[in-house]
C-alpha cells in the first residue's frame, strides 16, 4: 500500500466522522453532507483500488491527473500538511468538547 493510498484512506476515515457527526448533531445542510459523502466514497474508492475509475476522470474533463504524473505535488510536501491540518482539526474539536 503507497503513502497516497494511506493517505486517502485516513482522509475518508476522517470525512466519514464528520458525515457522522453533522448527522447526529443535526448541523449543517443537505450540501454539506452530500459533499461529505462523496468525498469520503471517493477517498474510498481510491484507497481500495488505487485509483479513481475511468468514467470520473472523463466526467472531469481529464483535469484529474494520475499519479504517476511529473507534474503533481510530490507526498513529501503535500502529506505533513495535511497530516498537520488532521492534527489541528482534532485538537480544536477536542478542546471545543473539552471545554465547551
Amino acid at each position: 500500500m503507497t503513502t497516497n493510498r494511506i493517505a486517502s484512506g485516513l482522509l475518508s476515515l476522517v470525512l466519514l466522522v464528520l458525515l457522522g457527526w453533522c448527522i447526529i448533531a443535526g448541523l449543517g445542510n443537505f450540501r454539506t453532507k452530500l459533499i461529505l459523502g462523496a468525498g469520503a466514497v471517493l477517498g474510498t474508492v481510491y484507497t481500495v483500488w488505487g485509483r479513481l475509475p475511468d468514467w470520473i476522470i472523463d466526467h472531469s474533463g481529464g483535469s484529474i491527473t494520475h499519479d504517476d504524473d511529473p507534474s503533481n505535488i510530490s507526498p513529501r510536501i503535500y502529506l505533513p500538511i495535511l497530516i498537520g491540518v488532521i492534527v489541528i482539526a482534532i485538537a480544536v474539536f477536542v478542546w471545543c468538547i473539552w471545554f465547551l
